[in-house]
């Protein structure tokens, strides 16, 4: 896939990150800053900043400055929900544009009196300790498949061994995650394996029942093996072994 192939993705899917933001900060950024002008920057940001990796995954940035009027800037800054709204936004974008943040996405507000009443700008990077060598997309260059745990699965509801092979993986009831259930305490986006430096991350997708890991809520969690998760009372359990058990795999409840 090129260049212009996932910048395409993306401003078919500017809207869909507008909406996000509306429906989520309206009553943060009503009447202070354009909805319409953060989603555009975000997304231009977000363009400029994408690189490959060697599997043809495409990787976001994880940090985000976002610069605003010194007015702006104190009404965000004395508001502890409007960068969670924003971080939780760009995620449930990001596993719907199919790109990868390889850390927890970061934003921080700037005052810059130069920036307009109600406009914004916004400059994102790749933090560079998350890399080895970076490169513009349609170069394959990144290092991430040295960062997936060796020999990592998930034992679903008690019966199903499912191996562990990608850098992402989304678990929910819709039919496009790499491990699918349909059992209905899940959502159908409900959960996320980010595989970081050799560990397994988990994050909840602001799913309806939760994510839980050892009886904990959680909003991220690393994973070590033994750990027992429940995706609003759905069980998997996280291991790993010496012996590799084959190759990733779609689960259901029903398959053959």
């Amino acid at each position: 896939m090129n260049k212009e192939t996932i910048k395409d993705r993306l401003d078919r899917l500017e809207f869909r990150l507008q909406t996000l933001i509306e429906g989520s900060a309206a009553r943060l950024y009503a009447n202070e800053l354009g909805n319409n002008d953060l989603s555009h920057q975000l997304i231009g940001a977000m363009q400029k900043g994408i690189k490959s990796d060697t599997d043809g995954n495409f990787i976001a940035p994880n940090t985000y400055m976002i610069s605003v009027n010194p007015h702006q800037f104190k009404l965000f800054t004395e508001n502890d929900d409007s960068t969670a709204i924003l971080i939780n936004s760009l995620e449930q974008f990001s596993t719907e544009a199919n790109v990868i943040f390889l850390s927890e996405p970061m934003i921080h507000f700037r005052s810059d009196p130069d920036i307009p009443v109600s406009e914004c700008q916004v400059d994102a990077l790749i933090e560079q300790h998350e890399l080895a060598h970076t490169s513009d997309v349609g170069h394959t260059t990144i290092e991430t498949s040295s960062a997936i745990p060796t020999d990592a699965y998930l034992i679903l509801n008690g019966t199903d061994m499912i191996p562990l092979k990608e850098i992402v993986v989304n678990i929910g009831r819709r039919p496009d995650n790499h491990i699918v259930t349909d059992d209905k305490r899940v959502s159908r986006i409900h959960a996320q394996l980010r595989a970081i430096k050799k560990r397994y991350v988990i994050f909840d997708l602001n799913s309806t029942g939760g994510t839980f890991v050892n009886n904990s809520r959680i909003g991220q969690a690393i994973l070590t093996p033994g750990d027992v998760i429940s995706l609003a009372g759905y069980p998997l359990l996280y291991g790993q072994e010496e012996t590799a058990i084959g190759s990733t795999q779609r689960y259901s409840p029903h398959q053959d």
